[in-house]
């Protein structure tokens, strides 16, 4: 579980910077209507909110008890959410090879 749980920290943040820079030259957009207005908003604040769930991850992974770690429901949430992280971030990175990669 705690490889699951930072695989999907290290995942959040390097999307976030992987995101940040797509979205700063204008080779993808922001899809979640939550992370768009934030990013039109204020890209730091964009930035800030992702960090922020890394932050989370890893007090859970430190400060959670051993037997709420080994939890079902847990273990299910944080398989979907890598699972799904996983096809966004793949998306998000095929789409900056294919525009940024023309582009150098």
């Amino acid at each position: 579980m705690r490889y699951l749980l930072l695989y999907i920290l290290l995942l959040n943040l390097v999307d976030a910077f992987v995101t940040m820079y797509g979205l700063h030259f204008q080779y993808i957009s922001e899809s979640n209507p939550l992370m768009h207005t934030l990013y039109l908003t204020d890209p730091w604040l964009f930035l800030l909110l992702k960090v922020g769930l890394s932050f989370v991850l890893l007090f859970l992974l430190f400060h959670l008890k051993t037997d709420k770690r080994s939890s079902r429901v847990l273990l299910l949430v944080s398989v979907f959410a890598a699972v799904s992280y996983s096809c966004v971030f793949l998306m998000h990175g095929y789409w900056l090879l294919e525009v940024a990669g023309g582009l150098v």
